[in-house]
């Protein structure tokens, strides 16, 4: 109960103080509400008096009933306030604070991460956690506070009953806590499997084109069936829990049958007055239904419970702390010294021992075999994630010491696989400059060598992009991409593959764009073609995370044996065939 309670605490977040005055309405509510059938003990004992009816004391016990029931209206509806005022904000704070959250966690953790997983996070469990704030939290105090009062109420009819009734409460006790240690693993096992069916539905969606080309899709796609199988499986064996619920409401009834049947036996022999049998009868047919209602819930709250704790569980990932003191780059070389980086779960090195120089407004371009560690050490360079060993510096400041602000305003990254947003393409080149104007964003598509392919569009620069830019071909969306890293005009330019997948008309529009981007620029640019790269000031051969050969094309060459010679040469017998 505790766990739960920190846990609506943390969601709450600056909204924990109205949160907690909605919890203390709860609880006045269902105490006043239970007040209210407390009435009936004086009622009873005064209409059931002989002789003439003591009206006046009736009206008098009827206005404090009405004026008990007056209150627990006023106190419900500052309970319900708490919906009506704060849900849509504890929502919408909520989803900012994750994406914060996204925002400053490590890239390498994240990436870790499916984005069907954190969509179930962000979209259903997000809403569900609000739900528990608004609704369940106060239902689930009615639910234990107004059989509490009653028990004691019970308790000052006639001792035994009281002792009869919490023999058989405790009796519960066991298997709540057992429903609550189950319902919570299934429903973690839920929520996990549902998060993967959500995961496999955008991989269905997204890859529509390759599985209907191989005729996998519908029933027949590979990334449904198991998850969905898997899924149902889960959600089959979560039943048991319902079973131990039944036999609790069993337990609950048959007690309170057992307790009216006491009160009638203490009253036959005439050791209970018959207006506390009558108030005991009300009683027990009042807590029929919280009793009984609050042990069908079990499962939602367990299931508003495992929400709560997948939220939290992201919110308390671990920040890529900035490391003191904060430095600032003095120029834009990009050194790296000794470094090594592993990534999660795995032994073998990413990168192992590289030391480089980059100059400031120069070009390197790193080669080599796929998998080498390439693309790892562009990534490291915009500090995807952190090195174990060794260090990596940007204008002589340590990237661990830079504030993440300040160093993505240094440096633009294009990757191989273009992100856009389906916003307007305006908007999309914009992103790295939110304030630009118009004539900006024309500027940086015209040197892009996009905006004639725009201007052609009806809808110009207001043309969506579609979902992850669908409505563009490869190169298009690179050539956006570009337009974007030129509006942004960082000095430090890091470029991964972005000719890799294009055809050769497309290569050249792009390769135009790049060369306007890269002018005056600290670049590094991970390539596989070699006419991207021939003129660059030094290449870098890595492979399986190592630094093999450094050097301008000439003096590569020269190396007769060397990796980039064979690398040329084979490039070159391919081009001829």
């Amino acid at each position: 109960m505790m766990r739960s309670y920190r846990n609506m605490i943390a969601i709450a977040g600056e909204y924990a103080v109205p949160f907690r005055h909605t919890l203390v309405y709860a609880v006045l509510g269902a105490i006043l509400q239970a007040a209210g059938w407390i009435i009936t003990l004086p009622l009873f004992t005064l209409v059931l008096t002989p002789g003439a009816l003591p009206v006046n004391q009736i009206v008098n016990w009827l206005m404090v009933l009405a004026g008990l029931l007056a209150l627990e209206g006023l106190v419900r509806w500052r309970e319900m306030a708490f919906v009506y005022d704060y849900w849509h904000r504890v929502t919408e704070v909520m989803r900012l604070r994750l994406a914060q959250r996204l925002r400053a966690m490590p890239l390498e953790q994240l990436a870790r991460r499916k984005s069907g997983d954190l969509a179930t996070i962000l979209g259903n469990n997000v809403t569900f956690a609000a739900t528990v704030l608004s609704s369940l939290a106060t239902l689930a105090i009615q639910l234990l506070v107004v059989p509490a009062v009653m028990l004691i109420l019970i308790f000052t009819l006639d001792w035994r009953l009281g002792a009869l009734l919490l023999t058989g409460s405790l009796l519960l006790v066991p298997l709540i806590m057992r429903v609550r240690r189950e319902a919570n693993v299934d429903f973690k096992r839920i929520d996990e499997a549902d998060a993967a069916a959500s995961a496999a539905i955008l991989e269905y969606v997204q890859g529509q084109a390759m599985l209907r080309a191989s005729g996998r899709a519908g029933a027949q796609a590979p990334c449904l069936g198991e998850v969905f199988s898997h899924q149902h499986q889960v959600q089959h064996q979560s039943g048991d829990t319902a079973r131990l619920i039944a036999k609790a409401q069993l337990v609950i009834q048959i007690t309170l049958v057992a307790t009216v049947s006491l009160g009638i036996g203490l009253f036959l022999t005439q050791q209970l007055p018959l207006a506390s049998l009558l108030c005991l009868a009300v009683l027990a047919a009042q807590l029929v239904e919280p009793m009984t209602l609050g042990l069908s819930m079990l499962r939602l709250f367990e299931l508003a419970d495992a929400a709560l704790q997948r939220v939290n569980a992201l919110l308390n990932e671990a920040d890529q702390l900035t490391q003191l003191p904060l430095e600032k780059p003095q120029h834009f070389a990009i050194d790296l010294q000794n470094l090594c980086f592993s990534y999660q779960g795995q032994q073998k090195s990413a990168i192992e021992d590289v030391t480089l120089h980059i100059a400031e407004k120069s070009l390197t371009a790193l080669v080599g075999p796929s998998g080498g560690g390439k693309t790892t050490l562009t990534r490291l360079m915009s500090r995807f994630a952190d090195p174990q060993q060794g260090s990596l510096t940007l204008g002589g400041a340590e990237l661990r010491h830079i504030p993440p602000e300040q160093l993505l305003m240094h440096i633009t990254v294009v990757f191989q696989d273009v992100w856009l947003m389906d916003d307007t393409l305006a908007n999309n080149i914009a992103l790295g400059k939110p304030h630009a104007s118009q004539e900006e964003i024309i500027v940086a598509a015209r040197k892009a060598h996009i905006h004639h392919v725009i201007e052609r569009l009806p809808q110009g620069y207001e043309t969506l992009a579609g979902e992850a830019g669908s409505a563009l071909s490869g190169g298009e969306r690179q050539r956006i991409a570009i337009a974007r890293a030129i509006l942004k005009d960082a000095p430090v330019v890091l470029l991964d593959e972005p000719t890799s997948s294009l055809d050769s008309e497309s290569e050249y529009q792009v390769q135009q764009a790049i060369n306007a981007l890269v002018a005056d620029k600290t670049v590094v640019i991970v390539a596989h073609r070699l006419s991207t790269i021939r003129a660059a000031d030094q290449i870098v051969y890595i492979d399986q995370g190592r630094c093999v050969e450094c050097g301008d094309h000439a003096a590569l060459m020269a190396i007769e044996n060397g990796h980039y010679h064979a690398l040329v040469n084979a490039q070159q017998s391919n081009s001829e065939l």
